[in-house]
């Protein structure tokens, strides 16, 4: 009776304690989220093509960044990666980078490729509010085609 009053009593005291502290930890106030990034890209949508006889490019359809966080952000570079290895490495105009919409020119869309290679490609981008690049977007995988028909 005693060892069972005794038991009783510390329940009781764990439960307390567990109340007070669960009291003191949401009393607390939240931390604040670190800021988003301010830029952003249209999707990063890519492919692969027979370019001639054993020869593959990689094919990326235009797209946009856009650095707008009403702060004065302007890009200063971003990379193409295909499997992790980099293929457009870009950076921007050191006295004047763009800092609204960019949209990359037509000239730099295709690359060479592996044929037969399985490919993600994504796009990393910097801008003056960025202490690292950050990950824009990404292809889901595609596959070059082997061989011409």
């Amino acid at each position: 009776m005693k060892s069972r009053v005794l038991l009783i009593a510390v329940l009781l005291a764990l439960v307390a304690s567990a109340g007070v502290g669960l009291r003191l930890a949401t009393s607390r106030e939240a931390t604040a989220a670190p800021n988003a990034p301010a830029g952003f890209a249209s999707p990063i949508n890519g492919g692969c093509y027979i370019a001639a006889a054993n020869v593959c490019k990689i094919h990326i359809d235009p797209f946009t960044i856009n650095i707008d966080d009403g702060a004065g952000a302007r890009l200063q570079q971003f990379t193409l990666y295909a499997n992790g290895n980099p293929i457009y490495d870009f950076r921007t105009d050191v006295s004047n980078p763009p800092a609204a919409d960019y949209s990359p020119s037509l000239v730099m869309e295709d690359f060479a490729a592996q044929c037969g290679q399985t490919y993600a490609v994504n796009m990393v981008a910097k801008d003056t509010s960025d202490a690292n690049p950050l990950n824009y977007g990404q292809t889901a995988q595609f596959t070059c085609p082997a061989s011409a028909p």
